[in-house]
């Protein structure tokens, strides 16, 4: 762990610490109350104190390379999913696993999870889309949608919808009480690759293959649509009312405002960034964010 607060005088936001363990890229990470948890490539699940940078003694060892991981800090849980399809549910507390999601055979992309209905959501490398009871882990449903990759779900609370990024280029949403499709659209020319919703305006905003951040609304109108990033758009989040945040395969973070038009800082290698892709982020509170990247590392950002 490195341990700096380093920034440009203008900037918004100040690198608080450098995370440095994992022997290979870093695919995925989580939050859970005080602790961020990274899986990467070497195969290792690792934990890591989002207040000291340090890491401790929880480490999981899989079979095959970890590409996402998702955190139910409700239950304490831990969700891995697995390049060969399997899907491990562990007990943070307990340290054990409970279960292993077996309805998968391709490579596991993207997970979330639904409190309001207990259900966990599951997306594969083959178009495979699956749902799970978070309490007694029955497969509520699959399905083949042939679309590619599916490389994001997001879940939208009280409206009881599913957003879907799928890698032929549309967005899918689906209702969550029956899963019945409500509508598709064509959002990116090479595929969709993350997803957010604006709940104050309603707005759902993408990114794409085509290096695009792209707005709609619920209909899949296109409200705007902006060159964002040298190649894929690997991560969109809100950090807070005011503020954007995107990541790229182009080794960039960059920090909008609210809309995504406008760019107000630029985090790259040459400053406090990360030196190959960047391949998530993840808001922590209002004051922190973090990220990972195929330099191994993990960073954590800090507003000013």
């Amino acid at each position: 762990m490195n341990l700096m607060i380093k920034s440009e005088k203008n900037d918004l936001f100040c690198l608080a610490h450098t995370l440095e363990g994992h022997n290979s890229a870093v695919y995925s990470i989580a939050i859970c109350k005080e602790f961020i948890y990274s899986a990467s490539a070497d195969k290792q699940i690792a934990r890591w104190n989002i207040k000291t940078g340090e890491i401790d003694n929880f480490s999981i060892k899989v079979e095959a390379v970890p590409y996402t991981i998702k955190t139910i800090p409700k239950y304490n849980l831990l969700i891995i999913g697995l390049t060969n399809g399997k899907v491990y549910v562990i007990d943070i507390l307990e340290k054990k696993e409970i279960t292993c999601l077996n309805g998968h055979s391709a490579a596991i992309f993207s997970i979330e999870s639904n409190l309001e209905s207990e259900q966990l959501y599951i997306g594969d490398k083959e178009g495979g889309l699956s749902a799970w009871s978070i309490v007694t882990w029955e497969k509520l449903f699959s399905f083949d949608l042939n679309c590619g990759k599916i490389r994001d779900l997001k879940y939208i609370p009280n409206q009881h919808l599913l957003l879907l990024a799928k890698y032929n280029g549309d967005i899918g949403i689906y209702e969550t009480n029956f899963f019945n499709e409500i509508k598709t659209f064509e959002a990116h020319t090479n595929g969709v690759s993350a997803l957010c919703f604006d709940e104050t305006k309603q707005r759902l905003i993408s990114g794409g293959k085509d290096a695009h951040i792209t707005s709609f609304d619920l209909e899949g109108n296109k409200i705007q649509s902006v060159p964002a990033h040298n190649y894929v758009v690997y991560g969109i989040d809100r950090f807070n009312a005011k503020l954007s945040l995107s990541c790229s395969r182009d080794g960039s973070i960059k920090i909008w405002n609210a809309e995504f038009s406008k760019v107000l800082q630029k985090i790259e290698y040459k400053n406090i960034g990360h030196k190959h892709s960047v391949n998530q982020m993840i808001v922590i509170n209002a004051e922190y964010f973090a990220s990972c990247s195929d330099d191994r590392k993990i960073k954590i950002y800090k507003l000013k």
